[in-house]
């Protein structure tokens, strides 16, 4: 939710930045509502896939999503 928050202020690397922490945590956490952010994630930074951060976050999230269906 802190990223989604710099997403919104127009902070968009630190958000990517946050959201790699995140997914850094990830695999340690059993909670719906994680999954819930990372879909959230990947619809918000959809705009922005031509920044290279945001591709590198979203290559990143996408395996997550299909193996552990986030």
């Amino acid at each position: 939710m802190i990223a989604e928050g710099k997403l919104e202020a127009g902070r968009l690397e630190e958000a990517v930045q946050s959201w790699q922490l995140a997914l850094d945590d990830y695999p340690h956490v059993q909670s719906g509502r994680a999954g819930d952010r990372f879909r959230a994630m990947l619809s918000a930074v959809q705009p922005h896939s031509r920044n290279p951060y945001v591709r590198e976050l979203a290559e990143r999230a996408r395996p997550l999503a299909t193996s552990r269906l986030i």
